[in-house]
């Protein structure tokens, strides 16, 4: 009788220890899962972020261009590629104040990526999605109106309309 009482708890301090093992195990798993996710670099946020810089060089040339050319409705941007070769050109609108014209719409906001990059509006196979803001909330000015780009994992950038500028998500 002392046999099987010794024998079953034996059996018990084994599945306790299968237990915790398990737990324990389960628990260095999840925190290396968690610390390899959050160190591992934000690749589409870095390019989308790359691609902002090259939209706000894009509206600064323009800009320059509009000035040198004598501030012409609309200005053909040539584009190259990183060898220094011509590889496209576009026109692009401008408006009053010399940056590049956006029609007051998301469909206007896709359009000035389009005119400026001259890219497929994707960040490594993801969509890019444009949407026009108006900040002016009844204010009568559309200087405050910008174009969000942003991709579904939360990274975007703003692109400022009438400055031609383009702000961050981390700033």
């Amino acid at each position: 009788m002392r046999k099987s009482i010794d024998t079953a708890e034996g059996e018990q301090r084994k599945m306790y220890i299968g237990i915790v093992s398990t737990l324990v195990f389960a628990i260095l798993m999840a925190t290396f899962i968690i610390y390899f996710y959050e160190s591992e670099p934000n690749l589409k946020g870095q390019i989308l972020h790359q691609r902002g810089e090259a939209l706000e060089d894009a509206a600064i040339t323009s800009h320059w261009q509009w000035q040198a050319e004598g501030r012409p409705q609309r200005i053909i941007l040539v584009h190259y590629n990183s060898d220094g070769k011509e590889t496209d050109r576009s026109p692009v609108a401008m408006n009053l104040a010399g940056w590049p014209e956006v029609n007051a719409s998301s469909e206007g906001c896709q359009r000035v990526w389009q005119m400026l990059l001259h890219q497929p509006m994707e960040v490594d196979g993801f969509r890019v999605r444009g949407e026009f803001y108006d900040e002016s909330q009844g204010e009568g000015r559309a200087d405050n109106s910008y174009c969000r780009f942003s991709l579904s994992s939360g990274d975007y950038f703003d692109y400022a309309i009438f400055r031609g500028d383009v702000i961050y998500d981390d700033e």
